[in-house]
Formats: C-alpha cells, structure tokens, sequence
C-alpha cells in the first residue's frame, strides 16, 4: 500500500488516499478520526475501507457511485491500522482506553472474504483492553453475507468480549419497498435482521444499532419498528443524509442540526416504546473534512464518484443490460428467422472463439468511452470462454490500442473524437475475462482484428475453421471481423446475445447484415451446447 495524499481534518484527524497493489491502480481511503469535543487520548476512530468502490450502491453514498473494483486482502485492511498506528507515536493502541476500528469507509465488509481474517489479525496485533471492532452493513440478500457475519459472530465471541464488537445494520427506512429503492442490492428484510441480532447478542454485547440515515421520503415508523424488534436487544440511531455527489443527484440529501419535525416525532415515539435513540446531528466541520460516511474527500475518487454517475445514468438508458438480454436475444432471433441458416453447423473439433474489444476501454464504468450494454456481452463471452476452454479449443482476444494515433490511426482517428492508447490499463481486456497464459491476445488498430495479419497465421496453427466472434460493437467490429472472415475462407458464427452496439437499432441491423451475407447468427446457449457435446 502506497499513501499517494494526506489531508488534515482539523481537530476531527487525518485523511489519506492509498493506491493498493495491482496492475490496474485500486484507490481507497481510510480516515483517523475522533468524535467531536473527545480528545484522542480518551477516544480514537479509525475509518476502514473493506472494498475498491462498493458494490451496494447505496443512493446517497459517493462509494458505491464509484462502482465495485474489487476486495481488499486481510493485509491490505491492517494496514490501513498499522499507518494510523505509526503516525500516532503519542498513543499506545493496545493500551488505550478505546481505539475504535470501524469497517465504514468503502466497501461493504460482509461481502469481502477477508473480513473475519482482518477481525482477528486485529486482535491479535491490537487486541488491549480498549479495542473496539465495529461493522457496518446494509446486510445484502447474498449467501456470502449471511456466511461473513456468522464467522463475524465466531469471532466476536471468541475475540472481542465483554462489549468490544458494535455491529450496526444500516435499515435506512422501515418501509420495505423504499429500502430495496435506496439501495442497489436488496438487503435482508427487517425480520431478517431482528432474527440475526437477537442470535448476535450475548450477556454482555453491545446492543445491536439500526441506522436510518433519513432522506425526506425515507420513513421511520416507531410502529413498525416496536413490532419487528425489541429495545432489550437493538438501538436506534437517526442520521442526516449529508450532501455528495451521489445524494444531491438523487435529491436525498438532509442535513440538519436540530431534528426536523419528522425526525423528533420518531425519535419520540422510539423512546416511548422502551428504545434508546441516538440522534447523530450533522456538524458543519464533519462535512467540510467529508468525514461523514458516504462521503470522499480525494480529488480522486470524486472523480471517480462523478464518472460513476454518469455511467449510473447511461445505464438507465441502456438497450439491454444482463437481466434483459435474455428476452431481448429472443425477440432478435425472432426477427432473424427470415433468414435461412447456410451453410454446415458448427463443428466444435475445428472451432475457436475470438473475443473482440471487450477492454475496460468500454466495460469499465469509470472509462470516459463506457458502453454500459458492454456488461450484457461480458456475461455472454464469459460463458462462450468457459465452454471453449472445458472442450479444449482455443480462445484467442483482440484489442484496439494506438501506440500513437498519429502515426497507426488512420481513418479511425479521423472518425473518432477518443482513442484508446496502448499502455493505458484501460486498453486491456477486462478482468472478468482474464486470458490465460498462452492464449493470444492481438493488438489491432482497425475495425477488423484480422487487421493484424498474427490473427490469420494463429487461427490456421490451431486449426480452427469455425470462428466464433463475440464482443463489441456488432456493427463495427465484430462485423468487420466476421467479413474478413468470410473473405479467408473462415466460417463464422455471431452470438447475438454477447455482441452489442451502441443503440439496438444498430445492433439488429448489423445481425441481419451477419445472418443474410457470412455469418450463422445464434444463441450463446446454442454454441455451449455445441461445445459440450464435443468433450
């Protein structure tokens, strides 16, 4: 881990910037914090990141607009404590009367396998009587969630007794259809949540806290909150919903000092049903340090934030994302049926399988050129590489990168505005595809992969006759590719549910282009199960 920034919050602690291991550049933050008017001596809060981004997506929440870029290992997570630590040479954290260390900063930690990992390297290193663990979790509808926080609870009980594991629920609403709204993942219902608390505590534990972090048409009903939970064993803490990119474009934000009408009748009725609440202000210092949780304060990562916003929005508008493109592959096969298939079917003893500018160029969301219809042909290719891979046949990847447009772009920089560059790790295929040694992975500058000529001499070597061309954009590329093939003497066969274009109008053209003159237009499901029957 690298700290490429720092920033003082004043008399509220440190913020740093952290570049993780990696060839494609993780960035985090981590915060060493105190809470407002307690000196550090007597309180000290460190704010851990558990993930690159976040895959939640929370509505208010600059992390998750980000995106998810991957997990931290448990060593990438103590050493977020162990720089605190070093800066800190005043204090003893083993000695100290309460060191808090909060997984709430990236990342949702029950979704990282190496959070349990983490928990007790932490005690281990920084286990006094003063440390304190804290979680933070939207508790997803996910297997591995509800795995992590049973091995959370393991080593709760057996690590930090006697009070020292404050594990907090972020509920957000008691109105479940405006929950599974805020956020992106669909989160455990709150009889989910009561159930897993009350087996969480034992004689002694903290209390478990729900958050609601309250938007204007967020609700908190006491009622509701009476009914599924019972104050012996839970807390409530109110939040505002402070301003970040995230919150101000989806009009969540809600700050307040004093709590609004709303805000003190729950708090009200909470306290009349036996509950303690906890009612948590925002203060003008918290928010200009962007200490507060949901907010980034690296130039960095805003921008990362603001670029996953717009990716946000591109994929509202998108033709087919992967939850659609099962439906929408039929319709366009339905279209496709007027042309008659020629042609042999393919024979999966001689095929190979090209995968076509599936580069974070397009696929990453932080990408200035993002097609967000390039995670659909990412789902498609993903199975086509298995399949081909499992019967032994060889899968070969094309990538469009200028060494210097100026010099190999020709026409494509005339036509295009943006290019991508060679040595840019967004000119590499993603990471949800990853060749592997010895599969070859072609470097082209135009339309065509067999633009460089490599791509002709390996398919001959392998002897492949059946091309299978899969990728992005169906009426460029791809098509361009599936031409030349043609021309070579290579049958081709386009799956239209793992190639994509910029809108569906051209996508559909270009299949009935493939279907008519060179191509055999199909179904992923149909080529893997061509290939299965080859093994």
């Amino acid at each position: 881990m690298k700290i490429l920034e720092t920033r003082s919050a004043g008399p509220l602690g440190q913020l740093y910037l952290a570049r993780l291991s990696g060839e494609r550049g993780r960035l985090i933050e981590f915060v060493d914090t105190v809470e407002p008017g307690v000196p550090k001596a007597k309180k000290w809060v460190l704010m851990l990141s558990t993930q690159v981004g976040c895959v939640i997506g929370c509505r208010m929440c600059d992390g998750g607009a980000m995106g998810w870029r991957g997990n931290l290992t448990a060593g990438e997570i103590v050493a977020q404590v162990r720089r605190v630590v070093k800066d800190n040479p005043g204090l003893d954290a083993r000695r100290h009367p309460k060191f808090k260390v909060h997984f709430a900063r990236l990342g949702e930690p029950t979704l990282n396998p190496a959070t349990p990992e983490a928990l007790e390297r932490l005690a281990k290193e920084w286990g006094g009587p003063g440390l304190t663990a804290s979680i933070s979790t939207v508790a997803p509808d996910a297997p591995t969630a509800a795995e992590r926080l049973e091995e959370m609870r393991e080593v709760k009980d057996r690590l930090y007794r006697d009070g020292r594991f404050q594990l907090q629920f972020s509920a957000h609403s008691t109105d479940e259809a405006v929950r599974r709204r805020v956020m992106r993942a669909r989160p455990w219902s709150l009889e989910r949540v009561a159930e897993f608390g009350r087996r969480w505590r034992r004689p002694g534990d903290r209390k478990v806290t729900l958050n609601f972090a309250l938007a204007p048409d967020q609700p908190l009903d006491p009622a509701v909150v009476a009914k599924v939970f019972d104050p012996e064993n839970f807390l409530v803490k109110i939040t505002p919903v402070n301003p970040t990119r995230a919150s101000e474009a989806s009009g969540s934000s809600r700050q307040w000092h004093e709590a609004p009408p709303d805000i003190a009748a729950a708090d009200a009725g909470l306290r009349e049903r036996g509950f303690e609440v906890i009612l948590s202000p925002s203060t003008p210092e918290e928010i200009d340090a962007a200490t507060s949780c949901g907010q980034l304060w690296s130039s960095a990562l805003r921008d990362e934030a603001r670029a996953g916003l717009r990716a946000a929005t591109l994929e509202s508008e998108c033709y087919v994302v992967p939850d659609t493109m099962a439906r929408k592959s039929r319709a366009w096969m339905a279209e496709l049926s007027r042309f008659k298939p020629r042609g042999e079917a393919l024979a999966a003893h001689r095929s190979g399988l090209l995968v076509v500018d599936l580069i974070d160029y397009f696929v990453d969301r932080n990408s200035r050129a993002y097609l967000p219809q390039s995670r659909a042909a990412v789902i498609g290719a993903a199975r086509l590489i298995a399949a081909f891979r499992a019967a032994g046949r060889p899968v070969f990847f094309a990538r469009h990168a200028h060494l210097d447009p100026a010099k190999d772009g020709g026409l494509m920089t005339e036509w295009w505005a943006k290019t991508c560059r060679e040595g840019e790790p967004e000119s590499l295929v993603t990471a949800a595809l990853q060749p592997l040694p010895g599969e070859a992975v072609l470097r082209k500058t135009r339309y065509s992969a067999f633009s460089n000529p490599r791509l002709a001499t390996a398919l001959r070597a392998a002897g492949v006759r059946d091309l299978v061309v899969c990728g992005l954009a169906t009426n460029l590329c791809v098509e361009s590719t599936a031409r030349a093939a043609f021309d070579l003497g290579l049958r081709s066969f386009v799956p239209a549910d793992a190639t994509v274009a910029h809108d569906e109008q051209l996508h559909l053209g270009a299949l009935r282009s493939l279907a008519q003159g060179f191509s055999r237009v199909m179904l992923t499901s149909d080529i893997v199960a061509a290939m299965a029957s080859a093994r």
